[in-house]
Order: C-alpha cells, then structure tokens, then sequence
C-alpha cells in the first residue's frame, strides 16, 4: 500500500509521545563573581524562595571551579532531602546551578549523615617512610595471563594460578619501623578491623608486616597476599588521582585511607562511609585478589568527596556503574598494548567466577534504555536494564572510543571528564543530570577535542539524554504523486518534560534549496509543529536520491536561563522503493507486555513474523534493504530485530525515544551500516522479524515488512508520461506471522523462549 500524498501530511502530525525528563541544571544568563560560601548563600536566597533555612553542607573545589553545596533546614534544624549546589568557574564566575530544592521546608524529612559507629581497628605503627617490593596480581590472574584458568572449577581453591599471573612491582612507598616493614604510607593504610557495632568481621588476620630489607613476597595460599594485593592498588589508584589534578586545594583524600583486606566473612565489600574505611570480603575468591573489587569501592570514597549529599533520585544506580567503570578503566589501560584484550568490557573478571554467586557485570550493554520516571537503585533491573551497567555501559564505551580517536592519552583526559562531571551535583540527581554535566565538563577541559559530542551520542542512544525539542520523522522516504512536490513526513517536538518559554529552530534542507525558522512560545509538553507543508522539487533532483533535514534549536525553559542548544538531521530517500521480493502486507497488532501472574515481573510481548525467500535470489549485497513500517503508542517500549537465515541478528530499533506514533522505514546499508555484517550471506531462507515490547500498557500495529534487493525507485514524473527508476519483478516470497507449526520450529531453530524480566 502506498502513502497518499495527504496521508504523508497526516502521517507526520499524528500525536507525539510524551518523554518526561525533569532537569535540574540550571545555567542562568544574569552572572556574579562568588568568593566564598557567603556570596552564594546570598545568591541563593536572592533568587529562590523558601531558602531562609539554608545552611553550608560542603565545598568542594574541583578541577574547574568551585562548588558551594546548601540545603534547607526544617523546624528542628535539621537538613532536608534537597539540595542547592551553587557552582563557579576557575575565575569565580557563576557558571551553573544544581536544584532539587523541597517546597514546604520546615516540615520537610531530614537527610542526616550517619554517625560513625563504634569500632576497633589494629594500625600499623609509626615510622618512616622507604621503598619494598611487592608481589600483586595486575590486574587480576585472567587479565594476566589472557585467558581463563578456572577450567570448570567451581571451588576457588582448586584453581590453580599459574606463576606468569603474578608480577613483582619496586618502589612501592611503605612504613619501615622497629626493624619491620609495614603497609602504609601517606596516602594508604593496610588496617585489621576488630570489632564493630552491629557487623560480623572477619576472622583477624593482624597486620602484615615483613623483615626489613625482605620484599613482600606472598602467594594467594598465604592470607597476606590479600593484604599486599589491596594496597598496592589502592595506593596506584590515588597516585593517579594525583596525577589528574587533584592535588593541593583539589585534592580530594587529605589523609590516608584505610583497607582491611580481610574485613568481611561474606562474598561482599563496602566502602565504610562513616569511618572512611575499605572493607573488603573474603567469601567465595577473596575479594582483594580482583582490583577491580578494589578499584570499585576506593570509586565510592571519591564520589563521596566529589559530591557530599550524594543521595536519592539515580545516585545509588550511578554510584555503582561509575564504580564499575573506575575499575574496568584500569583493567583496559593494562592491556593497552594487548592487539587482543582480555574480556574487557566485563566488572569483576577474577572475582566473579565461580561459587553460586557468580558477580560479573556487563560494561556494554547495548540495549540498555533510561526511563526518567523511575529512580534506579542499584543493582536492580528497571524494564529489563540493570541499573549499574545502564551508567557504566555510556562511559565505558566512549573511553574505548575516545582512545581509538585520541589515542593513549585519551585515558588521561577522559577520566578528568568523568570525575568532573560529577562535581557539582547534589541530592536527588538523575541520571540525565550527570550526563548532562559530564558532556559540559569534556566541553570545558578539552574544547578543541569532540569528547563531549562522542559522549553526548551515547547518552542519547541510552536516552539519557534527549533533545529538549526534537526533530523527528514518520518516514524516511519522500514521495511525490505528480514529480512537482513533496510533504517532509516530520514534525518538531517538545520531549523536555515540562512546558518551554520558547524555542527557536532554524532547519534547512539543501537538496531542495529549502530553509524556514519556527518559532513557538509557551510550548506545552508533547507539542508537535509538523513541517508538513508541499515543497516544490527542483528538476536536479533524481529518484533514489538522499536528502538531509537539519535543525538548529534552542529552547528556553526560562527567561532567566541560558537556552539549550541542540544540532539534529534526518535522512530522507526520494522514491518509492521496489524490493526485489514483495514485503508482506500484515496490518496486524502487536503483544504488548502485560504483568506476570505472580509477582513483580512483566511477560514481554513477542511478535514473530517469517519471511521465507525462494532459493536462487542471490546473495546479500550492497542493494539490500529491510523495509519496516509499523505505528506503537510509545515507540519506545519496542525492540525489533531481524534473523537471517545464517542466524545472525541486527537490532533495527533498539527502544529509542521516537516521539512520534508512526515509524516507517527503509533501511540500506548507507543509512544502517550494521547490515554489512550479512554482506555475502545467500538471501534464500527464514528470515524473521521480531519486535518485542518491554513495557504494559501502550498498543501498536505492524503494517508491512520485507527484505531484499532494492531494483529501483518509483518516482512520479513531472510531465506525467510514467514512472522514473527501474522497477524490476518481485521475486517469490511467502510468509507472514507464525503459526503454530512454525512458530515452533524457528524458536527450536533460533533458541528463542518466553522471556519474563523483573
């Protein structure tokens, strides 16, 4: 079935989807010189109301300016849930402002800090500072060594680590006293702790020590190690902080911190906030054996220095991926010269792998989505996403790909980027928040690199972060019923969450010599300005041509702040396209997601159709296209992807934030490169498409699909003596949804099975 010339019209106004994602970076336009904390407060209480209460919780000075954190106290003088974080610049200028503030603060719930509680710990004495050896694993006996050596063992202990796993380090700075040599130095503590109220410690193991002049030279067998492993690491990590810059005035850790290797029986550690202590797990493989395990909890004592209310809305979710990230970062930059890396995009290589509580998380997990209505916890899965790889994933792949572009001194660089964006935020933060953040903190240190666009893009193929108006389109193909003009199937959409003062968006589309400004005000959430207007086509213009739509916006969500701006394009094909094998003509609805009888859980919504190709239809070439035309309330809540008859998949649409209620496209190889993969492959088979719905409570239907060689383009001519582009015959095809017989069969054949998700 075609699209009518008025129903392309139509097609680009149907209504848009509301994307709510509150923001609580403000940057305003009017700007002051702040000094001290007191020219913030004023500040504060000048522009904002309910602020007589507030009171100072921390400064914070960070790599580019200074942060002045302030919350609102209640009738008992206690600090609320919120926060107002005032942040300047290096020359002490207003840059920016964090608010979460509460309405009604004098009754407000209180968000006191924990007390420190009772405790005994062992130290090693005083004395003086000199140079030992010690025997670590680096990162840890896999990464090492490049592969596994658990070899089916599911008890750590009759694993057997190999001598190429250990490596010998000089010139670690530890403490020489009473003729001993203990590990501490100034900026690391190795502690045992005794006894501490309302916690089970682990058996004491005291405080390791060696005779002078001997290295510490121990295995995995002997308990010391453990102790050693720790501290090397921990005092490599805060060495390198020093390295980034936070030193002096910026230095985040004053003192040393401390580690008790062997804190805890169980098969978990914690970063002790309230007596500043590392306290690592001895259950299952030791967690102190793994720098990562080490790695992860030293990044929640920076994140505690870098932003002191660092509670509530995403900060637990983002506490745990930025920690995972710390960690897979130096395992990545140990394998740097490695032409093959070991599993690197995996937390806990060593730690995680064996016993019934098998730990190893994910630092690419492509289909992780955000949804901003939630507030992620950690380590719990929100519409089929793990909350902590959710943050790690974005930032863990830009570093891979900062370094590809940049080279080794993007590990640097990029690392100074991410702790940076976390200056700055206070209680409540969102995920978009930091993101945001994240990007203006690469677009501050390093402006003359595109550190803040690769990160901006992976946060929005998250949707972490969203265009506060977006430029979005029905359909990528443009087709004219009489050669003359043309409807742009798009419309202009406010997906902010909230009304905007304004927008302006200057959009421009060359090959029809096309440009025009719109401007809105008072712009309700959900708005939509369809661009469906006739555009004459200039007699250049060929069938099968790419067209690029750009926009220029900045939306304004107050007078009194800076707008946001944003740059987008969509590609258009001009034609009608003519597929080699005729799609299918479904027109059918989708499963939605429904809840699971019993508990929490929602049943996915599967939707499987099969195309089956004739043989002799050749092979994958640069010609081949997926054609794929569907409508869905909230497309968002779709996964679709497609299975060759080899049984390798691509994901087409991967639960992006499409804001518009229709989604028509043709996908080639120009504008989906990921279709190369099945270059060569033979065309003749099963070819399944499944979209999967993730979220209850939205409807949708699948209209048509289909594969094959694209033989042409049909464009009406101007004259109207025909058609213009070679149609070639359709080859046979047949198909459509499964039935039972078959349904069965290409799930035998493609492993597929009811999913239930948390």
């Amino acid at each position: 079935m075609k699209t009518s010339f008025v129903a392309a019209a139509i097609a680009a106004c149907l209504p848009a989807v509301s994307l709510a994602s509150p923001v609580h970076l403000e940057y305003p336009l009017e700007t002051q010189v702040i000094k001290a904390a007191d020219d913030a407060l004023r500040l504060v209480q000048s522009r904002y109301g309910d602020t007589d209460s507030m009171v100072l919780t921390g400064t914070v000075s960070s790599l580019l300016g200074t942060h002045y954190h302030f919350a609102q106290a209640n009738s008992k003088r206690e600090p609320c849930k919120g926060a107002l974080v005032v942040s300047t610049g290096r020359d002490g200028q207003l840059y920016r402002v964090f608010n979460t503030l509460v309405a009604n603060p004098g009754a407000c719930d209180a968000n006191l800090p924990l007390a420190p509680r009772p405790h005994t710990l062992v130290e090693p004495p005083e004395g003086e500072a000199v140079t030992a050896s010690l025997t670590v694993f680096d990162p840890d006996p896999r990464t090492a060594t490049g592969r596994a050596l658990e070899d089916g063992q599911s008890n750590v202990d009759n694993i057997v680590v190999p001598a190429e796993a250990y490596r010998t380090v000089d010139d670690i700075e530890v403490t020489r006293a009473g003729g001993k040599l203990y590990l501490a130095n100034s900026r690391v503590t190795a502690v045992d702790i005794t006894h501490m109220f309302g916690e089970a410690v682990s058996p004491r193991q005291g405080i390791v020590s060696v005779d002078e002049g001997m290295p510490f030279a121990f295995r995995r067998e002997q308990a010391a190690f453990r102790d050693v492993n720790a501290f090397y690491h921990l005092d490599q990590s805060l060495r390198y902080l020093e390295t980034l810059g936070f030193v002096g005035g910026k230095a985040l850790f004053t003192a040393p911190l401390k580690i008790d290797a062997q804190g805890e029986a169980g098969n978990n550690s914690t970063y002790l906030s309230d007596i500043d202590v590392l306290s690592m797990g001895t259950g299952g493989v030791p967690d102190s054996e793994d720098a990562d395990v080490v790695l992860h909890e030293f990044a929640h004592a920076i994140t505690e220095r870098l932003t002191p209310d660092w509670q509530g809305g995403d900060t637990e979710a983002m506490g745990e991926g930025f920690s995972d990230y710390w960690a897979g970062a130096y395992s990545y930059w140990v394998q740097r010269d490695r032409a093959v890396k070991f599993e690197p995009d995996l937390f806990g290589n060593w730690d995680g792998i064996t016993g019934a509580l098998k730990s190893r998380r994910s630092l690419n997990d492509a289909d992780a989505r955000y949804y901003p209505e939630f507030d992620y916890r950690a380590h719990v899965s929100v519409m089929g996403t793990l909350s902590d790889e959710l943050w790690s994933t974005p930032l863990f792949q830009t570093l891979k790909q900062a370094v590809e572009v940049y080279g080794e001194g993007a590990f640097d660089e990029f690392n100074r980027i991410v702790l940076e964006g976390q200056a700055g935020i206070g209680y409540g933060a969102k995920m978009h928040d930091v993101a945001r953040s994240t990007v203006d903190a690469a677009a501050r240190l390093y402006p003359d690199k595109d550190y803040a666009g690769l990160l901006e893009a992976r946060f929005k193929n998250h949707q972490i972060l969203r265009d506060d108006v977006m430029l979005a389109q029905s359909s990528n193909l443009l087709r004219s019923p009489d050669g003359k003009r043309v409807v742009l199937p798009a419309a202009l959409v406010n997906t902010s969450g909230r009304q905007l003062v304004g927008y302006r968006s200057d959009l421009s589309l060359p090959a029809l010599g096309w440009s025009r400004t719109v401007r809105h005000e008072g712009v309700a959430d959900g708005h939509s300005h369809s661009l469906g207007e006739a555009l004459t086509l200039p007699v250049t213009l060929q069938c099968g041509d790419e067209l690029v739509l750009a926009a220029e916006t900045a939306a304004s969500h107050s007078s009194a702040l800076q707008p946001f701006a944003s740059r987008q394009q969509v590609n258009f094909i001009y034609g009608e396209p003519q597929l080699a094998i005729a799609p299918q003509v479904l027109d059918q609805a989708l499963a939605d997601a429904r809840p699971a009888p019993l508990g929490d859980k929602i049943v996915l919504g599967d939707n499987l159709y099969a195309l089956k190709v004739d043989d002799g239809a050749g092979v994958v070439g640069n010609d081949f296209a997926i054609y794929l035309s569907l409508s869905h309330e909230r497309l968002s809540d779709l996964k679709v992807t497609v299975r060759a008859p080899s049984g390798r998949s691509i994901t087409l649409m991967g639960n992006q934030a499409l804001p518009l209620a229709s989604h028509e496209y043709l996908y080639t190889i120009a504008n989906t490169p990921a279709l190369e993969q099945w270059a060569g492959e033979p065309l003749a088979g099963n070819w399944t498409l499944d979209i999967t719905d993730r979220v209850a409570g939205n409807v949708g239907e699948i209209h048509r699909w289909g594969i094959g060689p694209v033989t042409g383009y049909q464009c009406a001519a101007a004259s109207g003596d025909g058609d213009k582009g070679t149609v070639a015959p359709a080859a046979g095809a047949s198909g459509g949804s499964l039935g039972l017989t078959g349904l069965l069969a290409s799930l035998f054949l493609a492993g597929v099975r009811r999913r239930i998700k948390r």
